[in-house]
C-alpha cells in the first residue's frame, strides 16, 4: 500500500472515476463502464475495497459497477447509493441486481450517500465530506423539487465529494452536479474552498443555466488552483467553450486538464507519448488520445501537489495546435501555479 495518501483520478473516457488510498483501505467513487477501472484495481495489486461511493445513477457513473461486483477477486466491504425512482434504464435495474447479489454475500449497502454521511467515510488520514445532497433535499429526490419548487434531475443530486487531508480540503469531485444542485450546495456551504477541482459534467451544459456563468460562479466559490475535465475525445465535444472561459474569467490563474485531448483542441493527435503521462492504465493511451491522461495526486494538507504540472503546461504549449485552456489567457497569463 502507499506511503502517503493518494487521490487517483482516472481517464475513462466519458464517465467519472476516482480512488482515494490511505494506509490499507481504498475508496472508489463513480464506477463508469469499460475496463479502465478494474485494469487499475489489477495494476495497484487492490483485493478489497471499504467504501464505493455512487454519485448518481447515471450509466457513465455506474455502469462498471456490475463487473466490480461480480468480481470474485475484489472484495467489497460497503456500497453507498442514493436512489432515483425516475431512473429506469436496463443497466440501473442491472445494478440494483448486482447490489442485491452482493449484499447476499456480505457487502453491506446503504441506499443513502447525502451531507448526513460526512465523518463516516474517513480513510487512514484523509476526511471524506459528501457536501451535496443534504437529507431533505434527497427525500424528494430526482423527479421531485427542492424547497423551493424547483424540479429536481438525477443531476441535481449528484453527491458532490470532499477530500481533506491535515484539515486542508484538497479536492472536490462535483459529479454532474447542476444550477439547481449548486445552489442548494450554497445554501448549504456558505463557505467552501479546494485546491483541486473535478468540474460537474465533464464540462457539459449544466442544466438550464447559462454555462459560462456558472462556471464563474462556482469556480469562485471553490477558487480551485487546478481544474480536470473527465471527457472522451470522440463523445459529446466536451468541455464547452463557454465554461472554460467563464473559469478562466473567474480564476485566471487556475491550471486547467482534460483527461483526454478534445478535438476542439487539436485534430491531430501526438506523434508520441507525452513525458508528463504516468504508468497507470487510462483510455486513451492506446490510441495516444490521452491530455493529462490518468493523473495521480500526493495528498499532502495545504502541500498537495500534481507533481507533472510543468510537464503538462509544456505539453499544452508545445504539442497541441489550439488548446482552448488557453484561449482566453490575452488578458490573464499566469506566470506559474502550484497546489
Amino acid at each position: 500500500m502507499t506511503d502517503s495518501p493518494e487521490l487517483i483520478i482516472l481517464d475513462v473516457g466519458h464517465g467519472n472515476c476516482a480512488l482515494i488510498r490511505d494506509a490499507n483501505d481504498v475508496i472508489v467513487i463513480d464506477c463508469p463502464p469499460g475496463g479502465t477501472l478494474v485494469e487499475t484495481l489489477e495494476y495497484l495489486s487492490i483485493k478489497e475495497i471499504l467504501h464505493i461511493l455512487i454519485s448518481h445513477s447515471d450509466a457513465d457513473h455506474i455502469a462498471g459497477m456490475i463487473d466490480l461486483l461480480s468480481n470474485e477477486d475484489i472484495k467489497i466491504h460497503n456500497v453507498h447509493i442514493n436512489p432515483d425512482a425516475i431512473k429506469k434504464s436496463e443497466i440501473w435495474k442491472d445494478v440494483r441486481y448486482a447490489l442485491k447479489d452482493a449484499r447476499l454475500r456480505g457487502t453491506k449497502v446503504s441506499s443513502e450517500l447525502t451531507t448526513a454521511k460526512t465523518g463516516s467515510l474517513n480513510i487512514g488520514t484523509v476526511n471524506i465530506e459528501v457536501l451535496a445532497p443534504t437529507p431533505e433535499l434527497n427525500l424528494s429526490g430526482a423527479g421531485g423539487t427542492d424547497l423551493q419548487g424547483r424540479r429536481l434531475t438525477s443531476n441535481s443530486i449528484s453527491a458532490v465529494i470532499g477530500i481533506v487531508h491535515d484539515s486542508h480540503r484538497v479536492a472536490i469531485l462535483a459529479a454532474d452536479i447542476d444550477n439547481v444542485g449548486f445552489d442548494n450546495l450554497i445554501q448549504d456551504q456558505k463557505s467552501l474552498s479546494a485546491d483541486i477541482l473535478v468540474f460537474p459534467h465533464h464540462g457539459g451544459k449544466p442544466g438550464s443555466a447559462d454555462p459560462k456563468i456558472f462556471a464563474q460562479q462556482f469556480c469562485t466559490f471553490i477558487q480551485p488552483k487546478l481544474i480536470i475535465f473527465s471527457i472522451d475525445r470522440n463523445r459529446f465535444n466536451n468541455p464547452r467553450i463557454e465554461i472554460v472561459e467563464g473559469i478562466i474569467s473567474s480564476v485566471p490563474d487556475a491550471h486547467i486538464l482534460c483527461t483526454q485531448l478534445s478535438k476542439q483542441c487539436t485534430t491531430s493527435l501526438p506523434s508520441s507519448k507525452p513525458t508528463h503521462l504516468n504508468t497507470l492504465p487510462a483510455r486513451g493511451l492506446n490510441s495516444n488520445s490521452c491530455c493529462g491522461g490518468t493523473i495521480t495526486i500526493k495528498i499532502d494538507g495545504s502541500k498537495t501537489t500534481y507533481a507533472e504540472m510543468a510537464l503538462h503546461k509544456e505539453f499544452i504549449i508545445n504539442q497541441v495546435t489550439s488548446p482552448i485552456c488557453r484561449k482566453f489567457l490575452s488578458i490573464f497569463e499566469p506566470d506559474s501555479v502550484s497546489i
